[in-house]
Parts: structure tokens; sequence; C-alpha cells
């Protein structure tokens, strides 16, 4: 597909960059917002548990990323997020290029 450029092509390709750092950002707020949280309930883990901030966290930020990716395997298993990526395509409807590409390899193929 050809690229354009112009106004519209470094919008799109400033809110992919947001997109992508926005993702990232968040990542990082996740383990800060998990500190913040061991910290408001010490007393609970040292009083119920026996134990400090430091291992807290250090049990709390792996332990929410494995917690995370089986979330995200299971999701891909089940096949959700495939299932909500077609639907995107309602809303988005495939571009000319793209189509005619399409067009293109069916031809090829018969």
């Amino acid at each position: 597909m050809p690229t354009t450029k112009g106004y519209l092509h470094t919008l799109a390709l400033i809110k992919q960059r947001y997109t992508r750092g926005s993702s990232w950002t968040q990542i990082l707020l996740s383990f800060g917002i998990i500190t913040a949280n061991a910290k408001l309930f010490e007393d609970f883990f040292t009083v119920h548990f026996g134990l400090t901030m430091p291992v807290v966290i250090a049990l709390a930020i792996p332990l929410y990323v494995v917690i995370c990716y089986l979330i995200g395997h299971a999701d891909e298993a089940i096949g959700f997020w495939q299932e909500e990526n077609d639907l995107g395509y309602r809303v988005t409807p495939m571009s000319r290029e793209m189509l005619e590409g399409i067009r293109e390899i069916r031809q090829k193929l018969r």
C-alpha cells in the first residue's frame, strides 16, 4: 500500500506512537499502583502474614505480571481477542487498497 504524506499521515503517526507509549506507561503505572496499595495495607500484611513492605512489593509485582500473562494466554486460547479484532472491521472497514489486494490474490489462486 502506498504511504501518504500530509497532515493526516502525521496525525495518524502521532496517535500510533501515543498509543504505544501509553500502553508502556500503563504497565509502569501499574507497578506504582501496586506499591501504593501495598503501602496502604502494610499493617494487614505485617499482622496477618508477617511480611515486610519490601517482601510484599517483591512478591506483588512479579505475581501481577504472571497473572496478567495468564489472563492474556487464556484470552488468546478462548479467542475473545480475535473476535474483538474481527469486529473492528465493522467500525473501520477495509481500505480500498486492501480490498484490491485481496481480489488480486483470489484471482491468482483461481
